[in-house]
């Protein structure tokens, strides 16, 4: 196998967050098709959607971003997590709705934060959020990439000397 080498630290971050962003999108096409595909209760099933949700509207919190918390009587289990990427409907998914990025959980709320003020089906009374992309492993990745600069064997990362 040969392994690539790179002119530069920039040049070899520049390749692997490329990557990264990709692998992202195709996460969020897989997450697209599986909602499409599926029925909102199986998707709750699998943990990865919520039904039935209602809004309440908190205002902008910290650097401008508008803050929703959902909430129901009886909330389920779910793998959303805090910081994952998530598509806010009013009923059946398109993937053309609103995003947002899970700000805070509890087992009684999930409060979303959007970068705009969200639309009138995004704070209803049969609210739907459904997982996206989780964002922890990419954030993670693009973490290691920033902190190989500082390692010390960062020129045979490089491919220097193979």
């Amino acid at each position: 196998m040969i392994l690539p080498k790179f002119p530069s630290y920039p040049s070899y971050l520049s390749h692997f967050s490329k990557l990264i962003d990709l692998e992202r999108k195709a996460q969020m096409e897989i997450h697209l098709k599986e909602i499409k595909s599926m029925s909102g209760k199986e998707r709750e099933k699998k943990g990865r959607a919520i039904l039935n949700l209602k809004a309440k509207y908190l205002g902008v919190g910290l650097g401008g971003m508008h803050l929703v918390r959902y909430s129901r009587e009886d909330m389920p289990e779910t793998e959303i997590s805090v910081g994952d990427v998530v598509l806010v409907s009013g009923g059946r998914p398109t993937g053309r709705e609103v995003q947002g990025t899970v700000y805070e959980k509890t087992s009684r709320y999930i409060t979303v934060a959007f970068s705009e003020k969200p639309p009138p089906y995004a704070l209803g009374r049969k609210v739907r959020i459904d997982l996206f992309s989780n964002e922890t492993t990419f954030r993670r990745m693009e973490e290691a990439l920033k902190k190989i600069k500082d390692h010390p064997l960062l020129p045979l990362i490089l491919g220097e000397g193979c």
